[in-house]
């Protein structure tokens, strides 16, 4: 394990998302092999993940481990490594009572040598010509803690490990990297078989340093003292900065989905599952465009519907024999004809009655329902035809290898 004090650029990219790796099966190209990966599937995975992506001397971070069990194994250690420059605070399992065995570690890093401003202003190299920009930090003391689970495990079987550590004082800018490595126990080689990485960014003072005049870059106090504002601050300065996936169809939460509904005169209810009024919002101005169109409201339909919808518009009257028979386009030929009226033919699928109703409750229940849906496919006919126009809906039972509502 190694911690390094990143470049600016590498701390900006850890800030935008905290980093989790795992191994991954590739070919002798270098290229990920997804076969590999589906076909020989290992027998136990494990993610490590942390609750926040960058932290400050004070502030605790949490991780969290997860180990699945995917083929019968015997027992297994879990392996969690606590970065130097953090201390455990507090810990817990799913398994209740369950408790951990803590080992010390040297951890060695490397750091990247910087320039620094000369006597003139002018940066100053600290690093010697043709030599490497990387030098070895001196061993500093580590832990890791080990849970070990001595049963053997079904298919299935899924264990939850986390580890609130403390933020150390810290004199530069650090990455912290936590280590979880599983290994089983019943084997005499305890290299571990599979493994996750999270990072956490640790900066030793406050980013609203920045807005300040450079004198206060000396004051240790006033680093610490705009900590506590940006702690406060933090959580209110990303919803302004995402503040823009509120208004995604696609990104925003499903509470928030009705009030989206609103900047278009929409009204959402309890019918429109959260994935049909996702893809209703996100054809909403499409639909606006063509309102009052045959395209608009067979596109509509089957939004909430999921089925193909038919409609066919009626333009003429119908031909009568007589003396004024007349052939022409506002003629045709056969019965049901009439200008400004067009016919709709929805495909619904079958309606479930609930499991503990008899057969006769179970057939009026599923009567009343058809025909509240019967009554929300009107509503919604009249709320986008043209005023003018009638119509005339026909229901359909919808093939079997379709869904919808």
């Amino acid at each position: 394990m190694e911690q390094t004090p990143p470049t600016q650029a590498t701390l900006a990219a850890f800030a935008a998302d905290a980093t989790v790796s795992h191994e991954v099966a590739r070919r002798d190209d270098g290229q990920r092999d997804d076969h590999a990966l589906t076909s020989s599937r290992p027998a136990i995975t494990v993610d490590h993940v942390a609750d926040n992506n960058r932290r400050y001397p004070g502030e605790v971070v949490s991780f969290y481990t997860r180990v699945e069990i995917h083929a019968p194994t015997p027992g297994f250690a879990v392996r969690v490594q606590v970065p130097a420059g953090l201390e455990v605070d507090t810990y817990h399992s799913s398994r209740e009572g369950q408790m951990p065995l803590f080992y010390s570690t040297m951890e060695v890093g490397e750091s990247e040598l910087v320039m620094l401003p000369g006597t003139d202003g002018e940066p100053f190299p600290l690093r010697v010509p043709h030599q490497p920009m990387i030098t070895t930090q001196p061993a500093r003391p580590a832990q890791d803690m080990v849970w070990r689970v001595a049963e053997a495990q079904e298919a299935g079987a899924s264990h939850e490990f986390v580890v609130t550590m403390l933020i150390l004082p810290i004199q530069q800018d650090v990455m912290a990297h936590s280590t979880a490595a599983v290994s089983l126990l019943d084997e005499a080689d305890t290299q571990p078989i599979c493994t996750a990485t999270a990072s956490v960014a640790l900066y030793h003072s406050g980013r609203y340093l920045e807005f300040l005049p450079s004198l206060y870059e000396q004051d240790s106090f006033m680093g610490r003292f705009l900590m506590l504002f940006e702690s406060f601050w933090g959580p209110i300065e990303r919803q302004i900065t995402d503040i823009h996936h509120y208004l995604d169809p696609d990104l925003t939460p499903a509470r928030f989905l009705p009030w989206l509904a609103t900047w278009f005169d929409l009204a959402l209810d309890d019918h429109w599952s959260e994935a049909q009024q996702r893809e209703l919002l996100n054809s909403v101005i499409w639909l606006y465009r063509r309102r009052g169109t045959r395209v608009a409201l067979q596109r509509y339909l089957e939004i909430f519907t999921g089925q193909p919808v038919e409609i066919l518009e009626k333009r003429a009257k119908n031909m009568t024999l007589g003396r004024k028979a007349r052939l022409g386009v506002g003629v045709a030929l056969g019965t049901g004809n009439m200008p400004h009226t067009f016919t709709v033919k929805v495909k619904v699928s079958p309606i479930s009655p609930p499991e503990d109703l008899d057969e006769e409750a179970a057939a009026r229940e599923v009567a009343r329902l058809e025909k509240q849906r019967a009554a929300l496919l009107n509503r919604m006919i009249v709320a986008e035809k043209p005023a003018h126009t009638s119509y005339r809906l026909e229901i359909l039972p919808a093939e079997e290898n379709t869904t919808g509502n």
